[in-house]
């Protein structure tokens, strides 16, 4: 333990956000930040210039959206897991995505690409505060804004804010302003929400689609154009989120 606090003590602020994402991502909630960055990515369905590159690209319909789940969920386990500085394959996985990016740049608006990008820093923190065992801290909420920051910068996204509450208050400023229906803000999230229920078995598929349906805000549910659930519903799911987070917090061993 005081040999790893001496390594931790020399590490600069880059170097101590990959340390603290990797402990957090795939030690302490794995579970919870992966439903977090599966519903970070679905907010932005919600956003018409967003869905409609995306919807152009073919990559959500049936026969073609796990195999670009997949694909997205690789190349950012890669860059998001290790330093992009230090790990060739984190580097190579960046500059794939930025390839991919190269290729729609002349119908990327900046805006789009910083409001995804605030999905990655911010959803996680929003996620685990109400269904975690237990909410970020301070440092890991600044680990998290730093190292997608850097990315971001990497990226090429430009006007960054450069404080996590900044970040915040044009998260949701965005938002206001963008997030409205449209027909391909529905086809997008369809075929999402087709790719998360399809493993199950079809009798139980629209309980879980309703379930999904069930964890979204007003706002994004109307941007997709999906049926408003009963408040019911609402307060069963997530008071069953809520009741596993103290099932691990209480019960299970630390990781």
């Amino acid at each position: 333990r005081w040999r790893r606090a001496r390594r931790l003590a020399r590490l600069s602020a880059d170097e101590a956000s990959v340390e603290i994402l990797n402990e957090m991502y795939q030690l302490e909630m794995p579970f919870i930040i992966t439903k977090a960055a599966e519903f970070a990515l679905f907010r932005t369905f919600g956003v018409p210039t967003i869905s409609k590159l995306l919807d152009s690209t073919k990559g959500f319909e049936p026969d073609n959206v796990l195999s670009r789940y997949e694909d997205t969920t690789l190349l950012i386990q890669h860059f998001a897991y290790f330093d992009v500085r230090s790990n060739q394959h984190a580097a190579a996985a960046l500059a794939r995505f930025n390839q991919i990016h190269g290729f729609y740049a002349d119908r990327i608006s900046n805006d789009d690409m910083l409001y995804t990008l605030s999905q990655f820093m911010l959803e996680p923190a929003r996620f685990c505060a109400r269904f975690g065992w237990r909410a970020f801290t301070p440092h890991e909420r600044e680990a998290c804004f730093n190292y997608w920051r850097v990315l971001g910068e990497r990226m090429g996204i430009r006007q960054i804010p450069t404080t996590v509450d900044e970040l915040d208050a044009w998260n949701r400023a965005y938002e206001a302003r963008a997030m409205r229906y449209s027909v391909t803000n529905q086809r997008v999230a369809e075929g999402s929400v087709l790719l998360f229920i399809k493993p199950y078995p079809r009798c139980v598929q629209p309980l879980l689609r309703r379930v999904i349906y069930a964890l979204l805000d007003d706002r994004l549910t109307d941007a997709i154009g999906a049926p408003r659930q009963p408040a019911w519903l609402k307060g069963l799911v997530r008071g069953l989120l809520r009741a596993r987070a103290a099932l691990v917090r209480r019960l299970l061993l630390p990781r």
